[in-house]
């Protein structure tokens, strides 16, 4: 099995290019322009969004009232998300969070990345839901190290809190990922996102940057009841330059993609200092700009979508909203899964959304047969001889593991202790980030 967080690092040549500032294409007809990008320079949020964050502000679906829980290596308050509002922070479940110091902050640098993308403000980042507010839950600190308890229990809180004192948490972000499960039943992590989705949360998770045909997207993405993005290469916001990125995971005849969406060369906040500004120096933009690509980031503008819609019209489902991004996708690749339904196409689904009506109430095989309860009670299974339901965890050791991005090489994921479940010393090695490259 393969955990991961999506969003990544990579030696691709093409993703180190010089910025060079978007130009303006003039379109026929009545006088349009469309901003657009050479492919491997930075991609700002215009140009994800296609200018659909504007439209969708006239309309009031600008993601107020709506929260969107963030579990992933922390939150820094860094310009563009130190406005009040703008975050607010849950518990600090990595082995940082005894640390006054340091708890809540982003020392690796991958959430605040994503949070810019779902509701900064700041220069060139406008998030695709600026008013909606993330809720960040840490799990990994300044290695990117964390373990599949740390975010199962993150899972767990975010279920338990989403409506206290003040919070509305109806999105769900997860950038990360186990490879190797083939499909849900008897999935561990399946089970725990499926519990969010029963309690109404819109989770959207990566589905990792293995390769259009590696023959499988990562848990938790591989329940059916997740919106499950895959990444396109995205370079203009009239959508004239889009296709399928190389890297992003295409799925197998069991489980392919929801929809896709930009997650190359993405521009988003940084924070000065951190693991990944050092690691990635040809990736800083400016002072306070990083780029990165995967599907990582791809989940994130889904999530920020999905905020947006939701402070438009509160009274939609989660399965309503994956039946609009589903339904009024627009295809990518022709006659192949790899890309799901295709790229979430957000303003076709503001302007269509009496159309949710007809969502109908997804009824897929769970992971386990009857309801999962919580970290460690699916179904009273027990936790013997290194077994838990077919799920194998052979000395104390997950191989494979990555963040849905790009590889760190020779990264772990380091053990710690929940309820009485000890994972000491438990290794994930080889983790990555579902992301793809930091450019």
């Amino acid at each position: 099995m393969t955990a991961v967080f999506a969003a990544s690092a990579s030696s691709d040549p093409s993703a180190a290019t010089e910025s060079s500032p978007p130009v303006a294409l003039s379109e026929p007809g009545p006088v349009t322009f469309a901003m657009a990008v050479k492919p491997g320079q930075p991609v700002p949020m215009q140009v994800v969004t296609e200018r659909s964050a504007g439209q969708f502000a006239g309309q009031g679906a600008t993601g107020k009232g709506i929260d969107v829980a963030l579990i992933d290596t922390g939150v820094s308050l860094v310009p563009g998300l130190d406005e009040p509002g703008k975050v607010v922070f849950g518990p600090d479940l990595s082995m940082e969070g005894a640390d006054p110091a340091v708890a809540n902050l982003d020392r690796y640098g991958h959430g605040t990345h994503l949070a810019g993308i779902i509701n900064g403000e700041h220069g060139e980042v406008l998030g695709v839901a600026p008013d909606s507010r993330v809720v960040s839950v840490k799990v990994a600190g300044a290695k990117g190290e964390t373990s599949l308890a740390q975010v199962v229990a993150g899972i767990d809180w975010v279920i338990e809190h989403k409506n206290d004192n003040g919070l509305n948490i109806r999105v769900l972000n997860l950038s990360l990922g186990v490879d190797g499960v083939k499909t849900n039943q008897g999935d561990i992590f399946s089970a725990a996102v499926e519990r969010a989705w029963d309690a109404g949360i819109v989770v959207v998770a990566a589905t990792g940057n293995r390769g259009n045909g590696h023959g499988g997207i990562d848990s938790p993405a591989i329940s059916p009841y997740v919106i499950a993005v895959g990444a396109i290469e995205s370079y203009d916001s009239a959508g004239a330059m889009d296709w399928m990125a190389p890297w992003s995971s295409g799925g197998n005849e069991y489980r392919q993609p929801d929809v896709v969406a930009p997650g190359r060369s993405i521009l988003s906040l940084r924070v000065p200092g951190s693991t990944l500004d050092q690691m990635y120096p040809t990736a800083v933009v400016g002072e306070q700009y990083f780029v990165g690509s995967g599907t990582s980031q791809s989940a994130a503008v889904v999530s920020g979508f999905a905020a947006a819609m939701l402070s438009r019209n509160p009274a939609l489902t989660n399965d309503q909203i994956k039946f609009l991004f589903e339904r009024l996708a627009a295809d990518v690749v022709d006659g192949d899964l790899i890309d799901g339904s295709g790229k979430l196409e957000a303003g076709q689904s503001a302007r269509y959304i009496g159309s949710a009506a007809k969502a109908p109430v997804q009824d897929h095989p769970r992971a386990f047969p009857d309801k999962y309860d919580g970290l460690v009670t699916p179904s009273g299974a027990t936790w013997s001889g290194g077994e838990w339901n077919g799920a194998t965890w052979s000395g104390g050791t997950w191989n494979g593991a990555t963040w849905s991005g790009a590889t760190w090489s020779g990264a772990t994921w380091s053990g710690g202790s929940w309820s009485g479940a000890t994972w000491s010393g438990a290794t994930w090695s080889g983790a990555t980030w579902s992301a793809g490259s930091w450019s």
